[in-house]
């Protein structure tokens, strides 16, 4: 396995709250946006670490086997 290049960014809590109010929650303050910010940096950080390249190695049609695959308990 290969693993993916990337250099994950942080997201800044200005756009949390502007994504917010696109998306018409009521406004959030700084501290909760910054939360938020702190928490989807650290979960795209997670994902980043664990992808390589063979989880993109699939043709998209069958991204909807392949979930209901992993959630099958057997």
């Amino acid at each position: 396995m290969t693993k993916l290049e990337v250099n994950p960014i942080t997201l800044p809590a200005d756009a949390v709250q502007a994504l917010a109010a696109i998306e018409g929650y009521p406004p959030l303050d700084m501290d909760t946006a910054q939360r938020i910010a702190i928490g989807a940096s650290n979960a795209t950080r997670a994902v980043t670490a664990s992808a390589d390249e063979s989880l993109f190695a699939m043709e998209p049609g069958l991204y909807l086997v392949e979930l209901e695959q992993l959630a099958d308990p057997e």
